[in-house]
């Protein structure tokens, strides 16, 4: 087995970095017209960055495929960042990554630092952070992928993952389409920047001190359903094939890769909450925080369709319950950090 060396020092320069500055968003370069500083908006630069990153492929990477590459076979052309708090990385983290509290994720001090010649892979407890994170950084140039279910697809020790669910919760699904509603887009951001970067910035920035959870649980939304509570807008963003075999009573389709398209966009409630799934969580979370940065209020269902029913057919992969956790090797930090305010949960 190739072990990294020097690690120590790294990891704890990494975590170290953490208490740099604050986010100055709104301060820097000032594009001018005709001699005159330029203000943008945020909801038409961030839809345009959106709808160019969700044209790509949906990538995600898993806790196998990240031990083959970085610890037996070390592959010096990715860099992991572990998004979970300073504590939780402090007690048990994958060797070779540094530490950025999800809290922080929108700060330029943290993004600086951040390499554009390597694919990065983003670490959180289940795999929902990281992805919004992975969606964010992905807008602003970087190369960025989730490692999906996060440290609970690491280890089984669930004070540093969140563990994975046991069972399928065989909810009830139907077949019949949930025709989308027309609605006016959310009311115009009342902060102007001076540039494209500070704009989506600014925008993750002001979802991430809000402090909403990234996820919505499946049984509050079996709750909803069987109340018959029209306080949740459900969107299906797998093929229109998937949704078609099966999906959540209510729920529309909106394909992932359209969904940041103005036609899209205007079929989604502002007034509501929207709940975004798909087959594990990675794309909803991603979406989730599209949609939080153009004015929405949105979450992921937690780990997808592959906990709500056991059916492979309507899933279009395995159910959760197949999926074993394989304990592999962590690194510890010979230091005792305070947990990092902020922090997201999706426990």
């Amino acid at each position: 087995m190739k072990l990294f060396g020097k690690k120590i020092l790294f990891l704890l320069a990494g975590t170290m970095l953490i208490f740099n500055g604050g986010c100055g968003t709104e301060q820097g370069f000032q594009p001018k017209v005709n001699g005159q500083s330029k203000e943008l908006d945020s909801f038409s630069i961030v839809q345009q960055a959106a709808d160019a990153y969700l044209k790509k492929t949906a990538e995600s990477i898993t806790a196998e495929e990240i031990f083959e590459k970085m610890i037996l076979n070390y592959d010096p052309s990715y860099f992991i960042v572990d998004v979970r708090d300073t504590a939780a990385f402090a007690a048990g983290h994958i060797e070779g990554s540094v530490n950025i509290p999800y809290s922080m994720t929108a700060e330029p001090t943290q993004i600086a630092n951040l390499p554009k010649d390597k694919k990065i892979l983003v670490i959180c407890y289940s795999g929902h952070t990281a992805s919004q994170t992975a969606a964010l950084w992905n807008m602003l140039g970087y190369d960025a992928v989730p490692m999906i279910n996060g440290m609970g697809g690491w280890t089984s020790d669930s004070n540093l993952g969140t563990p994975l669910p046991q069972k399928t919760f065989d909810y009830e699904v139907e077949a019949n389409e949930t025709k989308a509603g027309n609605y006016d887009l959310p009311a115009p951001a009342t902060k102007k920047y001076s540039d494209e970067t500070a704009a989506i910035l600014g925008s993750a920035d002001d979802y991430l001190k809000t402090g909403l959870p990234p996820i919505m649980k499946p049984a509050a939304i079996q709750e909803s359903i069987n109340n018959e509570s029209n306080g949740l807008l459900l969107v299906d963003l797998r093929s229109l094939n998937e949704y078609a075999a099966g999906h959540i009573p209510g729920a529309i389709n909106i394909s992932y890769e359209s969904l940041a398209k103005l036609e899209q966009l205007k079929k989604l409630s502002p007034e509501k909450k929207i709940v975004l799934i798909d087959h594990d969580g990675t794309m909803s979370s991603k979406a989730a925080r599209i949609l939080n940065m153009l004015g929405y209020e949105a979450y992921a269902m937690k780990d997808g369709m592959r906990v709500w029913t056991s059916d492979a057919e309507i899933n279009g992969i395995l159910p959760i319950s197949n999926e074993k956790v394989k304990d592999y090797p962590l690194k510890k930090l010979n230091t005792k950090l305070e947990t990092e305010t902020g922090a997201a949960s999706c426990g």
